[in-house]
């Protein structure tokens, strides 16, 4: 019996393009490189016998020699032989990272534990046969499994035997879509009884797809959740024999936290209700939150601008906020009275009105948006006159 570490998609050097913020963008990359001593905590306190990384260990076939050397560093440090294949992202072709004379040579200075396995042929660690699938190019037509069915099995070892491999299964539904028709994996291609576990990477939530097949996501998250059931940062610990049923716990292993709020607002009422939501959510922490918020509904031109501070103000707290934002403004008779009531300026009382037949056309989603913004400003213009 083994217990092993069953890990993927780490994409050390995620550039992260749409956050603004570059201070932003650096925090977010290194916090992939800090779950790594993380990990190295947990195999040490569970005395487990190796760590499996199922592809993307990198962002790009060639990521920066700086983010490498942090990332075998902390590998170093993990106290058991590290395997690796490459993914899609971190692909094994030729001119690619693992073949790079430096990049082997730091490897060796500092991550002597860190194995590479580019070759498609049985591997034993711990009394375990690994059998590696690694992607020799970013989009392969070829099932990497393939090559196990003409696997002569009375060569391997009595050890349980695990696959390891990276891409999409069959059984995907639409939601799950990894939006790739290469690299497809067909777990029910294999040998019968071939295998006791099969660790998976690219899929970046958690999912078990089989009795003894699991992806085990990212262990940073590194996306807003797709669907309600999309888990994220957590690796998973792995006990198994051979030819028996595999024993798999999740352990949370992340720091970031991501947010999904969705609401509809009714009125400036609601605005007090959306600020108790984010609030519960993000506590009193800073720069360890992002935000996905989608609000639609409408507000009066206050709780408009109301909104808009609010957000400004509650982006500085986040590493990122994201918006799909489909609020409606629609100045309140309150609002408008004092600007059509000004017997002393008919011009202006004309303008404000014609602006407000265009802020509530259905028709003309622009040329409402634009009348909006003009009444907010004649607004403006008029609680500063003395």
């Amino acid at each position: 019996m083994v217990r092993f570490l069953h890990t993927a998609d780490w994409q050390i050097g995620k550039p992260y393009g749409r956050v603004v913020d570059p201070d932003h963008r650096a925090r977010l990359k290194q916090v992939r490189i800090a779950v790594i001593q993380r990990l190295a905590a947990l195999v040490q306190q569970q005395q487990l016998d190796f760590v499996l990384v199922a592809g993307d260990l990198f962002d790009s076939p060639a990521p920066a020699r700086s983010e490498v050397a942090q990332a075998l560093s902390a590998i170093g440090q993990i106290p058991t032989p590290v395997l690796v294949i490459p993914g899609n992202h971190d692909h094994g072709g030729p001119g690619s990272l693992w073949h790079q004379g430096w990049f082997q040579e730091l490897a060796t200075d500092v991550a002597p534990n860190l194995q590479v396995l580019l070759e498609r042929q049985p591997v034993v660690v711990a009394g375990a046969v690994v059998l590696p699938c690694p992607l020799l190019r970013q989009a392969d037509v070829e099932d990497p499994l393939n090559w196990l069915q003409q696997l002569n099995t009375a060569d391997l070892t009595e050890g349980p035997r695990i696959v390891l491999a990276h891409g999409s299964v069959q059984s995907f539904s639409a939601i799950d879509s990894l939006e790739a028709s290469s690299n497809q994996l067909s777990l029910e291609q294999l040998p019968q009884g071939l295998c006791d576990y099969i660790a998976l990477g690219d899929w970046h939530g958690l999912k078990q797809v089989a009795s003894n097949a699991w992806y085990s996501g990212c262990p940073e998250q590194d996306r807003f959740p797709r669907s309600s059931d999309y888990a994220s940062s957590q690796v998973l610990v792995v006990e198994v024999e051979r030819g028996g049923s595999p024993a798999v716990s999740v352990e949370s292993t992340g720091a970031l936290q991501w947010h999904h709020l969705s609401m509809r607002l009714q009125g400036d009422a609601d605005l007090d209700l959306l600020e108790r939501q984010v609030q519960q959510r993000l506590g009193q922490r800073s720069g360890e939150d992002l935000l996905l918020l989608e609000l639609d509904g409408q507000l009066s031109l206050t709780g408009a601008a109301r909104l808009e501070a609010w957000l400004a103000s509650l982006s500085s707290r986040l590493l990122r906020l994201k918006q799909r934002q489909r609020v409606r403004t629609l100045p309140s008779d309150a609002e408008l009275a004092p600007l059509l009531e000004r017997p002393g300026d008919p011009l202006f009382a004309r303008v404000v009105s014609s602006l407000k037949e265009k802020s509530l056309r259905q028709d003309d989603v622009e040329q409402s948006r634009l009348a909006v913004l003009a009444l907010r400003e004649l607004q403006l213009l008029a609680s500063q006159e003395i």
